[in-house]
């Protein structure tokens, strides 16, 4: 082996060193992001995160960066079903949950607008159109009885 040789191999050990490196932070990333999610999902709280989920360097090898996933703000169960009761104003006829996180502006937790969703319906104010099976969403359809709030 020449000199030249063990460079340019000490060179490559080098670079995959970095690369692996690299594929670690973005796997560490991609763990605190999901352990976030998980937590907020059980929790009121905002968990103490640090600037590893805020720093958003580059994906290592021209690897594509994932898109954070949408994150509402957290409501209160009546907060989300009053903001769900006005944004009927703004779907269509027969909808889907979609209809409604587009006139919501944002997309909350499924389990909540579900709820919301499923007490509209329990009220008389939605009938449910068609029963949603694995990616197709439930439809909905508006039945024109007055959508009164929880409790009046």
């Amino acid at each position: 082996m020449t000199h030249d040789e063990y460079e340019q191999r000490q060179r490559q050990l080098d670079d995959q060193l970095r690369a692996g490196i690299e594929l670690l932070e973005a796997a560490h990333r991609q763990q605190t992001r999901a352990l976030d999610l998980v937590w907020r999902s059980f929790s009121g709280e905002e968990p103490g995160v640090g600037p590893v989920v805020a720093a958003e360097p580059a994906a290592p090898m021209g690897m594509p960066v994932s898109p954070e996933p949408r994150r509402s703000s957290r409501r209160r169960a009546w907060e989300l079903a009053g903001e769900v009761r006005e944004a009927l104003a703004d779907v269509p006829e027969v909808f889907d949950r979609n209809h409604v996180c587009q006139a919501l502006g944002f997309q909350p937790d499924r389990s909540s607008l579900f709820r919301a969703l499923e007490d509209l319906v329990r009220n008389g104010s939605l009938a449910v159109e068609e029963l949603g099976s694995g990616r197709t969403p439930t439809t909905y359809r508006k039945t024109g009885a007055a959508v009164s709030p929880p409790g009046a």
